[in-house]
């Protein structure tokens, strides 16, 4: 059997790696000039690739991705790793390489296909895929390339300079799929604020919540991270999908706020009636907080706190449990991880990723309208697509 698999990214290598044997001939198609290019940056070039806490839930569409993990779950990947030749590391529930380097993961797939002379065409780009009763005509900017089966592994829209533009999709919408709208998700989300460049590198752990007007769209926690443009940090990545210029961001300005943090800060305003503000704001927050806060709310930081109304002290604990940020939009596709939109899946059997409307034409990965949370997810699902349908066409 021939197989021509689209897109030298995670799920396409592993898939070729798993599909590849005495019976199947494998071609990976890629349109950079090297393959694994996007994989190079993923979790800050670490490369997380899965996450301890794995579930459905974790994703755009858990009806549709509960096969795929319930079949190769995190300990599976973990393990395939294993027998590849490759160890990994935890930090919390990120699973890395043992070595924090992306690019150790990429070398010993490039040993795998190697080994399995899989036969590898980069700087090769498709232009058009044609079904016929033998089989596919793959047309690309290199000539003709025919297969018996066509694996669609490329990537969707995000991270452009990885070559992911999300022109492929046209391809499959001339053989009749739907496509669904493309939004760049896992990125950074722009704020309106005069204060930006001076919070700009503050960090603060804690829950962000999105809101439009007073309705609460969704919540995460984690580390939070302003910048001269807004806001980020992987509870933002992970809300950035699900933004509107109607909407606006929540977050504390003090860390690890829980049940006792309201009583810490009135025990603290009776406890120092002789610090100024600055002082008693200075023992809880980060520094930059404290010109931010003092301003917003047109005090002065040289004023007693036993000079404080309660009123005033009020707002205080206010902004520091819950500031308020107008949302003006997200950095894009152009630092997005990954994105929403892609082949829709009523268009593809979730067992086994078969289109359909064609027979023998695969889709995996990003290409599929399914995105993850931020921590690994979104690899997870890509290396367990990769592997299953490498696996299942290895045995037919």
């Amino acid at each position: 059997m021939n197989i021509i698999i689209i897109g030298a990214g995670p799920a396409g290598m592993v898939a070729a790696i798993n599909a590849k044997n005495e019976n199947n001939d494998v071609t990976l198609i890629e349109k950079n000039d090297r393959i694994g290019k996007k994989l190079l940056a993923t979790g800050n070039g670490r490369c997380n690739y899965t996450n301890l806490n794995l579930s459905e839930e974790n994703y755009s569409s858990p009806s549709f991705v509960k096969y795929t993990i319930k079949e190769f779950n995190n300990q599976d990947l973990i393990n395939y790793f294993k027998t590849l030749g490759l160890e990994s590391t935890i930090d919390g529930n990120r699973v890395y390489p043992i070595t924090l380097k992306s690019n150790s993961v990429l070398n010993i797939f490039m040993y795998w296909l190697n080994k399995k002379n899989i036969d590898i065409r980069t700087n090769t780009e498709v232009l058009e895929i044609k079904k016929n009763k033998k089989g596919f005509e793959v047309l690309t900017n290199n000539g003709i390339f025919k297969s018996d089966v066509v694996i669609a592994a490329f990537g969707a829209k995000s991270m452009p300079a990885s070559g992911s533009d999300g022109r492929s999709f046209e391809i499959l919408k001339e053989l009749g799929l739907k496509i669904t709208e493309l939004k760049p998700a896992l990125t950074q989300i722009k704020l309106e604020s005069k204060y930006l460049k001076h919070l700009k590198g503050t960090k603060v752990i804690g829950r962000a919540k999105l809101f439009e007007k007073d309705k609460k769209i969704d919540e995460r926690f984690g580390e939070i991270l302003f910048t001269d443009y807004g806001i980020s940090g992987p509870p933002i990545l992970d809300l950035s999908v699900n933004i509107s210029e109607n909407n606006f961001i929540e977050v504390p300005i003090i860390n690890n706020v829980d049940e006792n943090t309201i009583e810490m800060l009135y025990s603290r305003y009776y406890m120092f009636p002789d610090f100024s503000l600055e002082e008693y704001l200075m023992g809880i927050v980060d520094k930059k907080f404290i010109h931010y806060i003092i301003d917003s709310l047109n005090l002065d930081k040289k004023v007693a706190m036993n000079m404080i109304p309660m009123s005033d002290f009020e707002n205080i604990v206010e902004i520091l449990l819950k500031s308020r940020f107008k949302v003006i939009g997200s950095t894009g596709f152009k630092n997005s991880q990954v994105t929403r939109g892609g082949v829709d899946l009523s268009e593809v059997n979730p067992y086994d990723y078969s289109c359909k409307k064609i027979e023998n034409l695969y889709i995996i990965g990003e290409a599929l309208n399914i995105d993850g949370d931020c921590g690994g997810y979104n690899l997870q699902f890509a290396f367990s697509c990769g592997y299953r349908l490498g696996k299942m066409l290895s045995e037919k």
